[in-house]
């Protein structure tokens, strides 16, 4: 997954069965031959306010061997990531690299850029995990013998537009770090991390830390250290302006840290201040300000995304070095394995890009929905797609729209990357039905909101047949009671063996 560099001088310029939809859209009673054995799991008191739905297709045999209530729409949480991936493989490649190059959009005289040094980036997910990636850049400037800009340092993120919050995300979500704003040009993944530690005694200060050091927030803290047996309460209060972050409050001596994240809104505008601040580690002075650029140049767009799918010399005049990301099909992997949100955003736009010439979320959306409905067969009725990682409220899907994605994707050319990019049981899906007939077997997508579980894969059951399963509650009273009825029919799944060979339920539908 190691990212591809160029340094370029500023002078260089068998099928499987079709799962139809079913008539009755409500289907409240349970079929197939599983539902003797899973349908009880979801009675009782414990679940009077959720609701259930499933469906459990053979993919070798065609037929359905569970179904409740298949037909209805659910939020589905991170499962929208197999939509978003699926989509992503399929319209992009899983060849396919995202790009970042920063070039001088002026001039060079006597080791002087007459104009502005812009960093311009398409949503590279990698690029955004840590800082590391930003000191090449810094290198390039100062191997091209640039001692001074005298223009603006900008971060450039018009690929993808000035959407930094996805439709029907919770206000209440908005400064949690699983949240952090999609921007095309970012860095440490959109967020800083503050560390509070103990003062050397009681009410002497604490001592605080942010990681990446940066200019970008004017931090203060009135924090102190508590006596010996109290409690450790710290608030972070965002000022206005909105790049001052205060904390107050104690700090337990008992504890060795306390640590909290703040997202950064100007993703492309903080990429740039950190890069600036490299710079200036080694001498290159910059004396404009520091500017974040967002509106759309689809020319500039369209000419990265061919460039990305076949580079040739620099992408733009005064290229100074170009990062390309780890290739399509790693991404996918680390977006399904670790549910990364900001990935997986970062993809679904770029999908619209693409596909629908703009970096927009609405674009992202139209591209998954046309990819459903040509490619898999889905309906337009069974989904509603608004973001490309799940945390969106507006977001709907049928189980039948995921299970009948899961069959695509098997004979899809990408099968092997898409089916692979799922955790398993024992590794990636910790801590779940290990130690079962479903550990090492069992490969599923989780999804969880505060009113929605989920868990959509493949399990080979015990005959040999390969399953195709979704499995969706919300409104459930606790999320971990619903991981372990989902985890329960994970094993009745890998248990599973005819008692005979009928084609027990009927046909897929």
């Amino acid at each position: 997954m190691t990212p591809r560099w160029m340094a370029l001088g500023l002078a260089a310029g068998a099928l499987a069965p079709a799962v139809r939809p079913e008539p009755a859209r409500g289907q409240d009673r349970p079929l197939g031959v599983l539902a003797p054995t899973i349908a009880p799991l979801f009675g009782g008191r414990l679940w009077r306010r959720a609701t259930w739905g499933a469906l459990v297709v053979s993919l070798s045999r065609g037929d359905t061997l569970f179904s409740l209530r298949a037909d209805r729409r659910f939020l589905p949480a991170s499962n929208a990531k197999l939509f978003t991936t699926a989509a992503a493989l399929h319209y992009l490649g899983a060849d396919f690299r995202f790009v970042t190059a920063l070039f001088g959009n002026g001039t060079v005289h006597d080791s002087t850029l007459d104009g502005d040094l812009v960093l311009y980036g398409t949503g590279d997910p990698t690029f955004g995990l840590d800082t590391a990636a930003l000191a090449p850049f810094a290198d390039s400037v100062a191997a091209a013998g640039i001692r001074q800009v005298r223009g603006d340092m900008v971060g450039d993120a018009s690929f993808l537009g000035g959407e930094l919050t996805g439709p029907g995300w919770s206000p209440d979500n908005l400064e949690e770090s699983f949240a952090a704003p999609p921007s095309a040009l970012g860095a440490a993944a959109n967020r800083i991390r503050i560390v509070v530690r103990p003062g050397s005694g009681t009410g002497a200060p604490a001592d605080v830390t942010v990681d990446p050091p940066t200019d970008y927030y004017t931090f203060s803290s009135t924090v102190v250290t508590g006596r010996r047996r109290s409690r450790t309460r710290i608030d972070v209060l965002r000022g206005s302006p909105d790049r001052l972050v205060s904390l107050s409050g104690t700090i337990s001596p008992r504890r060795r840290w306390w640590s909290t994240d703040v997202v950064v809104r100007q993703p492309a505008v903080f990429a740039a201040s950190l890069l600036r601040q490299l710079l200036a580690a080694r001498g290159i002075t910059v004396l404009g300000t520091t500017r974040g650029v967002t509106d759309d140049e689809a020319g500039r767009a369209r000419a990265l995304l061919a460039w990305a799918r076949g580079p040739a010399g620099p992408p733009f005049p005064g290229t100074l070095a170009v990062r390309l990301s780890p290739a399509l099909g790693d991404l996918v992997t680390t977006i399904n394995h670790r549910s990364d949100n900001l990935s997986a955003e970062l993809v679904f736009r770029t999908v619209g890009r693409a596909v629908d010439g703009a970096g927009t979320f609405a674009s992202g959306a139209n591209a998954v929905r046309r990819f459903l409905a040509d490619q898999v067969g889905v309906p337009d009725s069974s989904v509603q797609i608004s973001d490309g990682s799940g945390l969106s409220q507006l977001d709907e899907a049928t189980p039948r729209a995921l299970v009948r994605l899961l069959a695509w994707a098997r004979t899809s050319p990408d099968s092997t990357t898409f089916v692979q990019s799922l955790p398993v049981v024992g590794n990636g899906l910790q801590g779940r039905m290990e130690g079962t007939a479903a550990e090492g077997n069992l490969r599923a997508k989780t999804g969880t909101l505060s009113d929605a579980s989920a868990l959509t894969g493949y399990v080979t059951a015990a005959n040999g047949e390969q399953l195709a399963f979704a499995i969706i509650v919300n409104d459930p009273p606790r999320i971990n009671r619903a991981r372990q009825v989902q985890d329960r029919i994970g094993i009745v799944l890998a248990r599973f063996k005819r008692e005979s060979d009928d084609a027990g339920a009927g046909g897929m539908r």
